[in-house]
């Protein structure tokens, strides 16, 4: 029998979250948590919307989608043109399932995707097979860098530069200390050094995220997310968010006081990072897409990071793409 979709219909918040544990590709960006930051931070204009998708063979899986309200589509639709993320913040998105599915099911959710959300932004999961070897014309190609902990930390530390290696022991020796935050003043000081950084990084700066959002994060107080912090004679000098799935590890936001770079305390950091999730038995390490900043990538490389393809489909209908002319030139 030849093998179709059965049923799709919006999944239900514990379908989600037991999926999403459970996978062995998922990332922290396909969970409910990361959708739900968003919603919060955007005022409700981004809000989850996963759906459950059943196949004839009664395997399932999980597409992790968010609506996305913008002005173009309220002002001068009234929101009658839906757009729709499979992840939110440009991360990875894509489906999730705890069944073994094949090619033809992969094809099966791409059709429907295709079909059903004409306006859409997917950053595809590099850490998903199917979802890797689908051939597909209008994408954007990008790369992110990741770090394969199978080998054990002591391993992956040898493929360390002399630099990097050197750098996690000289913060050592002058006295830096790492630990994870544990308070909401933690959360404030680790604030403050990004600040400093975006300060330093100007225009070049990809993102810009404002105190709330590092709020909503601590309001999860979720397993899921460590804030590691670099501690130098009791002041937040630098830190790294990692974000934390069933086999995957993200290192999504990282800064540091321009002051302290002397005692390469961002070295360290990675140090206990990455040693901890090979403790724990992670996977993978991943330092996550580099906006295009040439020397970010050469500095992940220099942990012995591996690029990993992670191209983005933007696809948008004639109805949003005149919306947004008429919006600009209203303005």
């Amino acid at each position: 029998m030849r093998l179709k979709i059965t049923d799709a219909r919006p999944a239900t918040s514990d379908e989600w979250d037991n999926i999403w544990a459970n996978c062995d590709y998922a990332t922290y960006f396909h969970s409910r948590e990361w959708s739900e930051v968003w919603q919060k931070y955007t005022y409700g204009k981004l809000a989850p919307a996963a759906r459950l998708i059943t196949f004839s063979d009664n395997k399932s899986a999980l597409l992790t989608l968010s609506t996305l309200s913008t002005l173009s589509t309220q002002w001068l639709w009234n929101g009658l043109v839906t757009q729709y993320v499979l992840s939110p913040g440009g991360t990875f998105g894509g489906w999730l399932s705890v069944n073994e599915l094949s090619n033809n099911h992969s094809s099966l959710l791409y059709e429907y995707i295709s079909t059903h959300f004409k306006n859409l932004t997917w950053r595809l999961n590099p850490y998903n097979p199917l979802e890797a070897n689908l051939k597909i014309n209008d994408i954007e190609n990008d790369q992110t860098h990741t770090l394969n902990l199978r080998n054990g930390f002591e391993s992956i530390y040898k493929g360390w530069t002399k630099g990097h290696a050197s750098g996690s022991r000289k913060a050592q020796k002058a006295g830096v200390e790492i630990r994870e935050a544990a308070t909401l003043k933690d959360w404030e000081d680790y604030y403050e050094t990004y600040e400093d950084s975006l300060q330093r990084w100007g225009e070049s700066a990809s993102t810009s995220y404002e105190w709330r959002f590092f709020q909503h994060i601590y309001d999860l107080s979720s397993s899921n997310i460590k804030l590691w912090l670099a501690i130098y004679e009791n002041q937040v000098v630098a830190g790294a968010l990692c974000l934390y799935a069933k086999t995957h590890v993200c290192y999504w936001h990282g800064s540091a006081l321009e002051k302290y770079f002397n005692l390469r305390p961002v070295n360290l950091l990675m140090y206990e990072a990455i040693k901890d999730s090979c403790t724990h038995g992670y996977q993978w390490f991943d330092f996550n897409p580099s906006g295009g900043h040439q020397g970010v990538k050469a500095f992940k490389r220099s942990f012995g990071a591996e690029e990993l393809s992670c191209p983005i489909i933007k696809r948008n209908t004639k109805t949003i793409r005149l919306a947004r002319r008429v919006l600009s030139l209203a303005r």
